[in-house]
């Protein structure tokens, strides 16, 4: 499928080219229509924002933040809706939306345009919509557009938008190349040296050893659900089906011989030969050629003397070589002997000058000798169009509203459940269950979708094996009882209570060093339980090789100003760290070898594209014009969350 959400924001030019549509095709988005006639708060046609003339629902919006969410969670399968919010995914889907509003009005006003014949072909290549064989099917298109509540309309739309902004946006993103003036001082910014001091100031130490009572844990629960929240689960109904279960009609003798005489020629007698051959540019040197071959000369030899080289062919039919030389000259070929010289002979590319290197000879085959091989190709061919057959009856079935239950009755199919799983395909607190790993595509499309009971169709192996299920019951993300996690509640208040003890010792010293203390002094007046300071350093452009994390003290080592303190505080209530940034050495970027500004300029080139692209988008923007319901986009905001009621 399409890439993921979060791949497409992870740059600027696929944040512009992706867009709209291929979010809906990778991610299955349940579009409302743009002029916002889903409900929210009780507020009926309620719009986020204007562009120019456009608006987006606030539906809209809430149905492309949920679908990007449940994309997100196919990388992240423990991810909650309300830590997908809080890290920007409503503002970059609502950015997105804007931008490719904004760029499909002023590609219009440039005079860009699309057809409708370049749309129907991208629609025809787009694998959501190809069927069991993998050619567009019609029934898996209408199929879609029905699950996720899309009309043809808004998905052509989709398209029409996506297809302008590669034609405005994808010229100016490829940039070639990038001036060796202008690579200089990012050249001398990768070059550049730090050394600094880091001292660890954990949390586990300070952590209290009393209970504070369940008053207090409830508390710490409320502000903490994220970390304590069990993932969305579901249960899973389900019938496996292959080209076992399809019945085969038997091949019979008719059906044998009329595709042996329909393709009598390839039963008949053949012969195919091999050559190798030299291609001369003139007649003369052809001729010299082939006089030196008929002599007792290696084909090879004489061609490297003559500063040519032979090839060799493939196996060829008389009419083969003829299309690639002439008739004239296939006939000698193929009444010559082995080992026989022919030529030389004009073709398109020059002087032909040959030698015979192998003759087949295939005999005719008879109906009775040629059988077994048709029967075999024919029963592939009536069992590949009887799954496809009963594929299709099942989509039909599934199509005209029938249940899971009601189709594995009927078709005698095996139907299962599953506990409730997580997208991971585990089943918390079942330790001892574990999913089929053919059934790993099953799961992943039973969590793209939302509906309960509706059936619905997955291919576990392509062309064989395939799954027909439903959703039986959606367990919303919640944490544990409190009885059942009141220990590790307990255990995690302890550690936040060390942190922020922690955090004032990290405070104190940064303190003591921005007075003038050295970081090594000043560590060592404060205390106890605290670790010694280490040196961090490097070279910027060493950072991140081989695909590495940064560790986050050297990264924060790299944004700071010389001879500055700063604190950074440890994720998972493990401690703070304190950075003294004492050396920066950056060379002159004049004086660097233009060869390593040649080879930083190059990849840096895509990055300059991205860079004008969202300067393009922000010129997009301010002659279209757009205008935010801030308060609109808050309250969706907390509906997201979980911080607000949804009106009734």
């Amino acid at each position: 499928m399409i890439t993921a959400i979060r791949r497409m924001f992870s740059s600027t030019i696929g944040k512009f080219l992706a867009l709209a549509f291929v979010v809906l095709v990778g991610v299955a988005f349940a579009l409302s229509d743009v002029t916002g006639n889903s409900t929210f708060g009780g507020i009926g046609g309620a719009n986020v924002a204007k562009v120019g003339s456009e608006e987006i629902g606030l539906g809209e919006l809430r149905d492309r933040v949920r679908l990007a969410y449940n994309q997100a969670r196919q990388d992240q399968p423990t991810l909650t809706m309300a830590a997908f919010v809080e890290s920007g995914g409503l503002d970059r889907v609502l950015d997105q939306l804007i931008e490719g509003m904004a760029f499909e009005q002023l590609a219009t006003d440039m005079g860009l345009g699309v057809s409708k014949r370049l749309i129907d072909g991208r629609i025809a290549d787009i694998p959501a919509f190809a069927g069991v064989s993998g050619s567009f099917d019609q029934t898996r298109f209408q199929s879609f557009l029905r699950e996720n509540g899309l009309t043809e309309a808004q998905l052509r739309r989709d398209l029409r938008q996506q297809l302008l902004l590669e034609q405005l946006a994808g010229p100016i993103a490829s940039m070639p190349r990038l001036a060796t003036g202008m690579a200089q001082p990012y050249a001398a910014l990768l070059l550049e040296q730090r050394r600094g001091q880091a001292a660890f100031i954990p949390a586990s130490p300070f952590a209290p050893a009393t209970d504070p009572g369940d008053a207090a844990l409830q508390t710490h629960l409320s502000q903490n659900r994220g970390k304590f929240t069990i993932p969305e689960r579901r249960v899973i109904q389900y019938a496996l089906f292959d080209a076992a279960s399809a019945p085969v009609p038997a091949v019979t003798d008719a059906e044998i011989a009329r595709v042996y005489k329909d393709n009598a020629s390839q039963f008949a007698a053949s012969e195919t030969r091999r050559f190798a051959q030299v291609i001369a540019p003139d007649q003369a040197a052809a001729n010299a050629l082939a006089a030196k071959v008929r002599g007792g000369t290696a084909l090879a030899a004489a061609a490297q003397a003559a500063g040519l080289a032979p090839s060799m062919s493939g196996e060829l039919t008389l009419s083969s070589y003829a299309a690639t030389t002439s008739d004239a000259a296939a006939k000698t070929a193929f009444a010559a002997k082995r080992g026989d010289v022919i030529g030389p002979f004009q073709t398109g590319l020059g002087w032909v000058v040959a030698r015979v290197e192998d003759i087949t000879a295939r005999p005719a085959r008879s109906l009775a000798d040629a059988t077994p091989e048709i029967r075999a190709e024919l029963a592939k061919n009536k069992a590949n169009e009887a799954i496809v057959d009963y594929y299709n009856t099942i989509q039909d079935a599934v199509n005209s509203g029938a249940s899971i239950e009601e189709i594995a009755a009927d078709r005698k199919l095996a139907l299962a459940t599953t506990p409730p799983l997580l997208a991971s395909g585990r089943a918390p607190g079942q330790p001892g269950y574990s999913l089929s790993p053919e059934l790993a595509p099953l799961v992943s499309q039973a969590f793209q979708g939302a509906a309960e009971g509706e059936g619905q169709l997955a291919t576990l192996v392509e062309n064989e094996k395939f799954a027909i299920y439903a959703v039986k019951n959606i367990i919303a993300a919640a944490p544990p009882p409190f009885a059942q996690i009141r220990p590790d509640l307990l255990a995690d208040w302890r550690l936040a209570q060390g942190q922020k003890i922690a955090r004032d010792k990290a405070r104190a010293i940064a303190k003591a060093v921005e007075g003038g203390q050295s970081l090594g002094a000043a560590v060592a007046a404060a205390g106890p339980n605290i670790g010694s300071v280490q040196t961090i350093g490097g070279r910027r452009g060493e950072l991140g090789q081989d695909g590495q994390p940064v560790p986050p003290e050297v990264a924060l080592l790299f944004s700071m100003a010389q001879n500055s303190v700063k604190t950074l505080e440890i994720p998972g209530n493990r401690g703070w760290l304190v950075i003294a940034l004492a050396d920066v050495q950056r060379p002159d970027p004049k004086s660097i070898e233009p060869a390593r500004v040649a080879a930083i300029a190059q990849p840096l080139a895509p990055a300059f594209g991205n860079e004008l692209v969202e300067q393009l988008a922000a010129e997009a923007k301010r002659r279209i014009g757009v205008t935010i319901n801030k308060k609109l986009v808050d309250q969706l905001r907390q509906e997201l969350t979980g911080n607000a009621p949804v009106a009734e």
